[in-house]
């Protein structure tokens, strides 16, 4: 009877050194999970960026808007005048009025592979960014080298070797 309590009380202490390094696991995976969705740290840590790109958005967008009103304008002013040159054109060149049909098989394959370059090329950078972003302050340097890892030891703690993740 007495090997039984002695069998019961090591399985009560590993369960409860199991139970501790779980929560440990999930404080860590709940601190990250905050520090992720942290917007004001983040904005402050990346002021600079974020209003050089705020910054570039709002040029862009009064750039447009300052272009698109003078197109309008320009075109309510003269509309007579526009009319007149382009039958003008169509007089002097009337095979640069229609289309010319299908581009040639050698042109479409050319487009689409520098269309198809164009695209793995923003969607690596993209992800290179969000990688960046989404990195720990203190993993900065491993973040540029590969993907991040979850420990589940508590910050200052080492697991003993031969212990995997629970």
């Amino acid at each position: 009877m007495k090997g039984l309590n002695g069998q019961r009380a090591d399985f009560e202490r590993r369960a409860d050194e199991l139970r501790d390094r779980l929560m440990h696991t999930i404080e860590a995976l709940d601190r990250r999970r905050h520090v992720l969705v942290d917007v004001r740290s983040r904005v402050r840590r990346h002021g600079p960026e974020v209003l050089a790109g705020g910054l570039l958005l709002a040029i862009a967008g009064g750039a447009a808007a300052i272009a698109l009103i003078k197109e309008v304008r320009a075109r309510n002013e003269r509309p007579g005048g526009e009319r007149l040159r382009a039958l003008v054109r169509f007089w002097r060149h009337p095979e640069r009025v229609a289309p010319r049909g299908k581009p040639s098989v050698s042109r479409e394959i050319g487009r689409r592979i520098l269309v198809g370059m164009a695209s793995f090329v923003a969607i690596q950078l993209i992800r290179r960014g969000v990688r960046l972003t989404l990195a720990l302050p203190d993993r900065d340097a491993q973040a540029r080298r590969g993907p991040l890892e979850l420990s589940a030891a508590a910050p200052g703690t080492r697991r003993p070797s031969g212990q995997g993740p629970v």
